[in-house]
């Protein structure tokens, strides 16, 4: 079978599968999943794992990642981040911990591998969590963007833990390398928020120009891959690098306009192509994990429920308005491309097997059918007049 051929296949039956769960109200990352792993090698062995898939994965997450930064502003951290921290603890932190106790004291996993599958399954995906929280009109409400708030704050931790334990010997200087990263970055997004009128001005200037809106795009991509190839030479995953560059580009920054037109460009070609090829491509490299690797992965995925539900649904009621704790948890149920991100990069690592891989994957699946279903409209109040920015 042909290339051409064989990404014909994996993407039509990734959006047709994906587009029916989506309507069920599971999310459309799992059927995709799904349709790798059934085309695979460990079903039907219709299409086979290679190198040149593995280049289509990278080059398609990169461009994921750099939408999940857009996507999350540093607005969302800023203004949100005292109970947003308390709510990454609910959600990721206590689950993950236990969870790497579970799988190292019961199960026999060395260090790095526990840390690795814990935060593969415990991870709330930005990817599906803001795809939740606009479909529901929640970006409207504040409750909205505590959520966005802890999940940006997790991402970066479980992007950061992911490219830490690549290295072990390398944390003397990746968390330095990051912590420094970090405060020069906040301290250019103050710089550029006080000149905000001015750069937003150049940009306009610059988009009216025949050529400029090609000549902005370029440039931001081109941002993203200078920062990713910074964060590869200091020995951080690239990942964490496409992260940094989008979360930069906001409406202060390029102006509402074109924020918008970019968001939406990058959301049709990821939503289209770059998502479900990826995505499909993961599943390809799964496997039917053996009886004890399925101990192990249904175990965690308990561990997770069992734990961070409760917690989130408290933590929930005390904070949240204009939704229901039940809401507000199943919603922080939402798993997807961070989990299966970081499976990935530690697959390609060496760091763990594609046992573990594969357990790590269908953990993402299971848990994501689980608990996005709790998400109720009508548990959703949205005060008239609302818009979408903080509301207070």
């Amino acid at each position: 079978m042909t290339l051409i051929s064989s990404i014909f296949i994996l993407l039509f039956v990734a959006l047709v599968v994906g587009e029916l769960l989506n309507r069920f109200g599971v999310p459309s990352v799992v059927g995709e999943l799904l349709t790798g792993l059934v085309l695979g090698p460990a079903i039907l062995g219709i299409v086979k794992p290679n190198q040149v898939y593995s280049g289509i994965s990278e080059v398609a997450l990169f461009f994921i990642v750099l939408l999940i930064g857009v996507e999350a502003t540093t607005d969302s951290l800023r203004k949100n981040y005292k109970q947003a921290l308390v709510l990454s603890a609910t959600s990721f932190m206590i689950p993950v911990a236990a969870m790497y106790f579970v799988s190292t004291m019961i199960f026999g996993l060395d260090n790095i591998q526990s840390i690795v599958i814990s935060v593969s399954i415990g991870v709330p995906s930005i990817s599906i969590i803001s795809v939740i929280l606009k479909n529901f009109g929640m970006m409207k409400i504040r409750a909205g963007h505590l959520i966005l708030a802890s999940v940006v704050i997790t991402d970066i931790l479980a992007f950061a833990i992911a490219s830490i334990v690549s290295d072990p010997k390398a944390i003397y200087y990746e968390v330095p390398g990051i912590a420094v990263f970090l405060i020069l970055f906040f301290l250019l997004d103050m710089e550029i928020r006080k000149h905000s009128s001015a750069v937003v001005e150049l940009f306009k200037k610059l988009h009216a120009t025949e050529r400029g809106e090609k000549i902005i795009f370029g440039s931001i991509i081109l941002s993203g891959l200078i920062i990713s190839s910074i964060f590869e030479i200091i020995g951080i995953t690239y990942v964490l690098g496409a992260f940094f560059a989008g979360i930069i580009i906001s409406d202060v920054v390029v102006g509402e306009e074109l924020q918008g037109i970019l968001t939406r460009t990058l959301s049709r070609i990821n939503d289209s192509f770059f998502i479900p090829i990826f995505f499909a491509i993961a599943g390809l490299n799964s496997v039917l994990p053996p009886s004890g690797t399925i101990y192990l992965m249904i175990g965690l995925i308990a561990v997770d429920i069992v734990i961070a539900v409760p917690l989130d649904f408290f933590y929930g009621r005390a904070i949240f308005q204009h939704i229901r704790a039940k809401t507000g948890t199943g919603i922080l149920g939402g798993r997807g491309a961070v989990g299966v991100i970081i499976a990935t990069v530690a697959l390609s690592s060496g760091i763990i097997s594609k046992n573990l891989y594969s357990a790590a994957v269908f953990a993402t699946v299971i848990i994501s059918v689980i608990l996005p279903p709790l998400v109720k409209k009508e548990d959703i109040s949205i005060p008239e007049g609302a818009r979408e920015s903080f509301y207070y």
